[in-house]
């Protein structure tokens, strides 16, 4: 989990400049971040598609989000569809 938080954290800070000094955690939430919104989501969306490999529903990128709720699904996609 700490190298894919890791990883998604960078994505982050990279498409968020603005997240400035807000310090990112796995219980970090979408929406704690500045200027998170829907055109936010998508690109967050293709950073998770095009780095880690997994598709990720678009549904999933609310702003209750936490990014443990994202790496869960990173490292494990096919039991988050079962659920």
């Amino acid at each position: 989990m700490a190298s894919t938080l890791k990883k998604l954290k960078a994505g982050i800070e990279d498409l968020f400049p603005e997240v400035g000094s807000l310090i990112i955690t796995g219980e970090t939430r979408l929406g704690d971040i500045p200027d998170f919104d829907s055109m936010a989501a998508v690109n967050l969306q293709s950073f998770i598609e095009d780095n880690f490999k997994v598709a990720i529903p678009l549904d999933l990128l609310g702003e209750d989000t936490t990014l443990k709720d994202i790496v869960d699904f990173i490292e494990n996609p096919a039991q988050q569809k079962a659920a």
